[in-house]
Parts: C-alpha cells; structure tokens; sequence
C-alpha cells in the first residue's frame, strides 16, 4: 500500500495544479481532461487558425472529437465541429474557426467513448 499512496497523492497534487492554472478550464463530468486552451478572454476570428490544448490525467488511449458550443441553462448546443478522432495523448491541435455568427461560444473536448468531456473558457468569435 506504500506504493499506492504517493502516486495518488503525486496525481492529486496534479489536479490540484491544473485546476488552479489561468488558462485552465472548470472540469466538467470528468476527472481525467481539462482544456487549457483557449484561455480567458480569447478572442477568435473567423477563418483564423487558432490553437485548442487539453490536459489528460490517467490514461490517454482514447481519441477525442472537438466542438464548438453554445450552452442554454444545463445544455449545449453544437455550432460547428473544428475536429474528430484526434488522439488524446497529442494533448493539442490547430483548428481553423468556422463561419459562425459573431458570439460567445465555449470549445468542448469529449472523448469519443463518452468517458472524458471539458469544456474551455468562453471564446469570443468575431467577424
């Protein structure tokens, strides 16, 4: 049991970490991914490339599909989707903006089996 206990305190402190960086997101539904970008206050025009980073803790075998929403109370709502099937151990990847309507949006990572999902920071897309 010695073992175990300094490597859960070690991911522990990891989390902790991660939750109390800037550019982190608030977690979500899950305990093994956080966006890191965007940050606070981003601001993305349309047809710019722009770059979407996450976090993983535990185990990255998975592939994630990255979404751009708009949330209405508990709900979100797909606007357009920047990216599938991307591995999550690449922990990032550049997305070019759609052409959506000008807004605040947020950027969801979710995991394609349903086990991982973060949400970014708002996102400001602008004409």
């Amino acid at each position: 049991m010695s073992n175990t206990a300094p490597s859960l305190k070690s991911l522990a402190r990891r989390v902790w970490q991660g939750l109390n960086r800037p550019e982190a997101a608030v977690l979500l539904e899950s305990d093994n991914l956080l966006v890191k970008t965007p940050g606070p206050g981003a601001v993305w025009p349309r047809g710019s490339r722009q770059a979407v980073g996450w976090y993983v803790v535990g185990p990255a075998g998975d592939v994630v599909d990255i979404e751009l929403v708009t949330t209405e109370g508990a709900q979100s709502r797909t606007k357009a989707v920047l990216a599938t099937g991307v591995a999550t151990h690449r922990t990032g990847i550049t997305v070019t903006v759609p052409a959506v309507a000008p807004g605040r949006y947020l950027v969801l990572i979710t995991s394609t089996t349903g086990l991982l999902d973060a949400y970014s920071q708002p996102v400001t897309v602008t004409a």
